[in-house]
């Protein structure tokens, strides 16, 4: 089906079904020229939004659309878990070229009704208009949080203890295994953890919760970026063991088996979309046993401590300083290799 048989009105109207899984919250939806919600009196307001481009964060023609969809939500409900929320609505504007059929279309927003159906967010709209070369999807989530229990990156004290709630890694090999074009027999497994990572909003509400952490980011630009986000905002340094860096057995096979540098993807490229946090060493007990209780994970992986800088504590014994560098979409160039507008498959 070609884009003259239907018109902007009629793919609206064509992806409308669906959209509202809380419809008791929405005075208007998908239709106006604003979308109408009502909102909870003790609560504040988070907002946050996330821009794909095709070229830049993902290849047309190995992507697939439906897992595009997935992750263009994904990639907002974890700044929404970061800061220790609950996601409410989202909107969804795309500029789209003529080289995307509308059934790819149907695919990348069906992967988004299916991961905003498993957070409990409401579709209400956005906008559409054409492109003159790369699909751009750029997205809107609001969410919600008490606010004595919103979490910043600017927090963190000395001798808090530093901990994630999954490992890292498995993205970084995933892109890496793409880019190379590399067979493997979990090639698919690290292609998923790059194309559908799972955010963990259900670990973010639990830290918040309880209170008792200081300091929180979700690992989107590497483990040591966002570590040093957090550094730099809270004046202060941190100390972190290799040794206790989660990874997967699947990542740890890949690298081994192709000579790839494990700590290099594993805390310098991202997009693992796991919670980093800080919370006083006092409090880090209950936190891993309500994270666990509560079915997410939790991973002690070093200390804030005064001095500034990360530091990194080695397998041997020896520590070094580490740059707190994570991608860069500025300074790195193209991660996805695409220079050319490419027909997306379906």
């Amino acid at each position: 089906m070609e884009w003259k048989d239907i018109g902007e009105f009629g793919f609206i109207e064509r992806i409308k079904a669906g959209t509202l899984v809380r419809p008791e919250t929405v005075i208007k939806g998908i239709g106006d020229d604003c979308a109408v919600v009502r909102s909870a009196s003790d609560r504040v307001t988070l907002l946050t939004t996330d821009m794909l481009v095709g070229g830049v964060h993902f290849q047309l023609k190995d992507m697939p659309p439906y897992k595009l969809g997935r992750k263009s939500i994904a990639v907002n409900l974890s700044d929404i878990a970061a800061m220790g929320g609950t996601p409410q609505e989202a909107l969804i504007s795309i500029a789209i070229p003529d080289t995307v059929p509308v059934e790819a279309l149907d695919a990348i927003y069906e992967g988004m009704k299916s991961m905003t159906r498993e957070f409990g967010v409401n579709l209400l709209g956005g906008d559409t208009t054409a492109s003159r070369q790369h699909l751009v999807i750029n997205a809107v989530l609001v969410g919600e949080a008490r606010e004595e229990e919103v979490l910043y990156r600017s927090g963190a004290e000395p001798g808090d203890v530093i901990f994630l709630t999954g490992p890292v890694g498995a993205s970084a090999a995933g892109l890496d295994c793409l880019l190379a074009g590399r067979s493997f027999a979990g090639r698919d497994a690290l292609l998923d953890a790059h194309f559908d990572p799972y955010p963990h909003v259900r670990a973010g509400r639990i830290i918040a919760g309880l209170r008792a952490a200081h300091a929180m980011v979700d690992i989107s630009d590497g483990l040591a970026g966002d570590l040093g986000h957090i550094c730099a905002e809270s004046r202060v340094g941190a100390v972190i063991e290799e040794a206790r860096i989660p990874t997967t057995d699947l990542f740890r096979a890949y690298c081994e088996r192709f000579g790839v540098d494990a700590l290099r993807l594993a805390i310098h490229v991202g997009e693992d979309y796991v919670l980093l946090a800080t919370a006083p060493a006092k409090a880090a007990a209950a936190l891993g046993k309500a994270l666990q209780e509560g079915g997410c994970a939790f991973h002690r992986i070093g200390e804030i401590v005064h001095e500034p800088g990360i530091r990194l504590r080695a397998r041997d014994g020896t520590t070094r300083e580490i740059e707190p560098a994570g991608w860069n979409h500025f300074t790195e160039g193209s991660g996805a290799g695409e220079t050319e507008p490419e027909p997306i498959e379906t």
